[in-house]
């Protein structure tokens, strides 16, 4: 009964997980097109209202939104989720944003914080988004688009930019959530088959029909099903009613979104019980007349597993970690192909060499137990050495689920070359350098160059286009002081030239992502005021001593004095941001993770608490005589926790040993050490739980044994 009524909340919770995820979206989209402006159009007779454009930011390393918006009549409708105009120089911030930027002085970079933007202007509870209205003197009409007010279809700015397709989020929810809770559903149709098949031999013998057994069993089953089913979903809906945020990911479920998909989650939860009490139904298998009655509900058990096929192991991990460099080192798909064919070699051949492993340790166990005299201990020794299937079906669901979760978390992150090179790069230099494109006018630039702090020097990084078969060149010029100061350089009274291999890593960034010709012209001479007409024109700020440069403080003297939307970042930032938001969502893979490492561990586990249990009945009169509980303690430990543990150690050892092909260079994936850890306490928790169960089960079942005539 509890295997059931576990088996439907873990399919009612996957299933309104899907709902939640398709009502989040929903709301998400409905909300955006809300507040996205209405562009004016030439002829269309419609009278601006306002200017607005859109730029962005960053905090924590990820990007979110800052809208730029100045009213041109008194009476101009506010954006959705604004009570008043921001005056200018004042920004009015999402709630998530003031917390998350709070350590980066979020609140006096964008401007004076002028209040915050109330839910309705939220694609979500967790957005973070900026409304500013910039000075008069920075109101940049080519840049800047007139609005005739809000609500247009497709995705101008907000979260809709940075999140994930929910294409990918119900791929991982099906993967990692619901195809779990089927496996525990399949497996906890069958656990107590055995009594179940032995009061169905009793009806048949009886005269029931078909459908009368199908009653018996429906009426078994009904309620745990539909408790179960009731439970997932309550759990769902009481996350999102107290707005307690998810695990891993810091963010609660939006409830005006479940709460317009509570009829879509009353459906689940009626599918979800009528999904069990199918599988009861569909899954009992009818008693054989001339099987003996005592051959239990599953064939009997191999009780040696082959040789030859956990000797594949080897193959299989040389094949993942070897074979797609030697046959496909400059072809990505054919790499992939044969590294996928190794991992799964691997996978299918670890649960039977974990079961060898255990089996070697009960004959030593044997040995051991037979000279110091312990029961317990010398059962458990027979047990892993004559059932190796079991110990394999044991573990098998821990390895795959580990071996699954790795894979997935690997793949989601990983990243090109110019993410990789922008790591690196930031690795190596932090913030000691930031870029910053030139506007046009060149007042600003004065201004801005003006208002720099007293360690910072400022440099003029020109990309001058080539003519015909010239290439173009990239110049660095600065006055001797800021040469001298910054780069710790001679003057240069003649173009120098920089290079990749310059000892001063912070230039050697600098040619690595600007260069032309793979070297930079250093030239003296005052930065320029105006960019380069045809080229690409930046200011490049350095540190004196090579230590950070406060990046909050920097953006707001840009914001200040430079343009609407400066984006001050280190070289190579712009992909270092996408490296970081690939990162990011390693988090849902440990969310999604652990729930899929719950379900079939709980499957593996009850399918082999029940094999314990009969195993118990067996052993049932030696617990009598010894009159000792602590034998069955000592036997499940062996048989049940021990496997459990090695299976996990094993697995992400594994697990780490497969990822090296992926983390390699031409794939660029990142291992995610958190994802690792807690799917190892998960199944240290679940190997705990699973140990305790057997070990109560298998003690009162053996303390109630009565000897019979048999």
């Amino acid at each position: 009964m509890i295997a059931l009524l576990v088996a439907a909340g873990a399919l009612a919770l996957s299933t309104g997980s899907l709902v939640a995820v398709s009502a989040a979206y929903q709301g998400i989209e409905n909300r955006s097109e809300q507040r996205n402006p209405r562009m004016a159009q030439d002829g269309a007779g419609n009278e601006p209202v306002a200017l607005w454009a859109p730029g962005y930011d960053t905090v924590q390393g990820l990007q979110y939104s800052v809208v730029s918006i100045v009213p041109l009549r008194n009476d101009a409708p506010l954006p959705p989720g604004l009570d008043s105009w921001p005056l200018p120089g004042e920004a009015i911030l999402s709630p998530a944003l003031a917390k998350a930027g709070a350590e980066e002085g979020i609140s006096t970079r964008l401007g004076r914080d002028a209040g915050r933007i109330t839910d309705v202007g939220l694609s979500s509870p967790t957005e973070r988004l900026a409304y500013v209205r910039p000075p008069s003197d920075l109101v940049d009409l080519d840049r800047m688009f007139p609005i005739t007010g809000y609500g247009e279809e497709g995705q101008f700015f907000g979260d809709q930019l940075f999140n994930d397709s929910i294409g990918l989020f119900t791929l991982a929810i099906t993967s990692l959530l619901l195809f779990p809770a089927l496996v525990l559903l399949i497996v906890a149709a069958r656990v107590g088959g055995e009594a179940r098949d032995r009061r169905t031999a009793l009806l048949e013998t009886m005269g029931a029909g078909r459908g009368s057994r199908t009653l018996v069993n429906l009426g078994e089953a009904g309620v745990p099903a539909l408790v179960g089913a009731v439970l997932g979903t309550g759990i769902l809906a009481t996350v999102a009613w107290t707005q307690v945020s998810l695990p891993f990911v810091n963010m609660p479920l939006p409830v005006a979104d479940l709460r317009a998909a509570s009829a879509n989650l009353a459906l689940t939860t009626v599918a979800s019980a009528a999904a069990v009490l199918a599988g009861v139904t569909l899954l009992h298998r009818r008693q054989k007349k001339r099987r003996r009655a005592t051959s239990g509900t599953r064939p009997e058990a191999q009780r040696r597993a082959p040789r030859w096929w956990p000797a594949l192991l080897p193959v299989g991990l040389l094949t993942a970690t070897r074979a797609p460099g030697l046959l496909a080192p400059q072809n990505p798909r054919l790499y992939l192909v044969v590294y996928a064919a190794g991992v799964l070699l691997t996978l299918a051949t670890l649960p039977s060499a974990i079961s060898l492993l255990m089996a070697s340790t009960g004959r030593l166990l044997n040995r051991t137990a037979f000279r110091r005299g312990w029961t317990g201990t010398l059962v458990a020794g027979r047990w892993l050495t004559e059932r190796p299937g079991v110990t394999a079906r044991l573990v098998a669901g821990i390895v795959i689920a580990i071996g699954l979760i790795g894979q997935v978390q690997l793949h989601s992150s990983r990243i090109g070359q110019p993410m990789i090179a922008a790591k690196a790069t930031a690795a190596r230099i932090g913030t000691s350098v930031l870029v910053v494109q030139q506007p046009k006018d060149g007042t600003h630039s004065a201004a801005f160059l003006n208002a720099l702090p007293d360690n910072v020097g400022a440099f003029s990084l020109q990309l001058l286009p080539g003519s015909g078969e010239t290439k173009g060149t990239a110049v660095l010029q600065a006055p001797c002081p800021q040469v001298q100061q910054a780069m710790h350089l001679p003057c240069p009274e003649s173009a120098q030239l920089l290079h990749r291999t310059d000892r001063d890593p912070r230039l050697s960034e600098l040619v690595n992502w600007y260069g032309q010709q793979n070297s930079i012209i250093l030239q003296k001479g005052a930065v320029p005021a105006e960019s380069v007409p045809g080229g690409a024109s930046y200011i490049v700020l350095m540190s004196y001593g090579g230590e950070n440069l406060d990046v909050s403080d920097l953006t707001r003297l840009a914001r200040q004095h430079l343009s609407l939307s400066p984006a001050l970042s280190p070289p190579g930032g712009e992909w270092l941001t996408g490296a970081l938001l690939k990162n990011s969502r390693g988090t849902w893979i440990t969310l999604f993770g652990s729930c899929a490492v719950l379900f079939i561990g709980l499957a593996i586990g009850l399918n082999s608490l029940a094999e314990f249990v009969r195993f118990s009945r067996t052993v049932g009169p030696l617990g009598m005589l010894t009159g000792r509980r602590s034998l069955f303690a000592s036997v499940a430990a062996w048989t049940l926790l021990a496997p459990l543990l090695v299976a996990a150690l094993l697995g992400l050892l594994v697990d780490l040993w497969l990822s090296g092909p992926l983390t390699a260079p031409l794939v660029g994936a990142q291992i995610s050490w958190t994802v690792l850890g807690w799917l190892l306490s998960i199944v240290a928790i679940l190997a705990v739980g699973i140990w305790t169960a057997a070990t109560w089960s298998a003690q009162r079942a053996a303390f109630t044994w009565l000897p019979e005539g048999d």
